[in-house]
C-alpha cells in the first residue's frame, strides 16, 4: 500500500520590495507616454478647481510609482485575508481605471484627454499585468 505523501510548497512572503520593479516599469513607462505625448505636440494642460496646471513628467512618475506601490500593498494584504485575493485585487484595479479615466475630462484640449487618458490606460495595464506575472512567478 502506497502512501501518498503531500508536499506543501512554502511560499516567501510577499514584501514591498517584490513591487519595485513593477514600479520603476510603470514609472518608465508613463515617462515614455509622456514624452511621446509632448514630442506630438500635445500640451498637457488639465482645468482645476482654480485654474490650469500643467501634467509635468516629475508628476507622471510620482504618481505612477505610487499607484504601483498602492496596488503592490494591496494585493498583498488580501493574499493574507482571502483565498480570491487575485480576483478581488483584479476588479478593484479596473475600477480604479475607470474612476481615474475621469480625471482627463478636465483637459483643456481633445489631444490631452486623449494622451491623459492614454497614460492612465498604460500605467493600469503595467502595473495589473505586472504584479499579476510577479505574483504567479513566486507561486510556480
Amino acid at each position: 500500500m502506497e502512501q501518498l505523501v503531500e508536499e506543501r510548497v512554502r511560499r516567501r512572503r510577499r514584501s514591498w520590495r517584490d513591487d519595485l520593479p513593477v514600479a520603476w516599469n510603470a514609472a518608465a513607462a508613463s515617462a515614455l507616454g509622456w514624452a511621446l505625448a509632448r514630442l506630438a505636440g500635445i500640451d498637457l494642460v488639465v482645468s482645476t478647481g482654480s485654474g490650469t496646471q500643467h501634467v509635468n513628467v516629475v508628476s507622471v512618475i510620482v504618481t505612477s510609482v505610487v499607484v504601483a506601490m498602492a496596488g503592490g500593498g494591496l494585493l498583498r494584504l488580501l493574499e493574507r485575508r482571502t483565498e480570491a485575493a487575485v480576483r478581488v485585487w483584479t476588479v478593484i484595479s479596473a475600477v480604479v481605471l475607470l474612476v481615474s479615466l475621469t480625471g482627463p475630462l478636465g483637459a483643456k484640449s481633445l489631444g490631452a484627454g486623449l494622451a491623459l487618458a492614454g497614460l492612465h490606460v498604460l500605467v493600469a495595464g503595467v502595473v495589473i499585468l505586472g504584479l499579476l506575472r510577479s505574483r504567479r512567478r513566486r507561486v510556480a
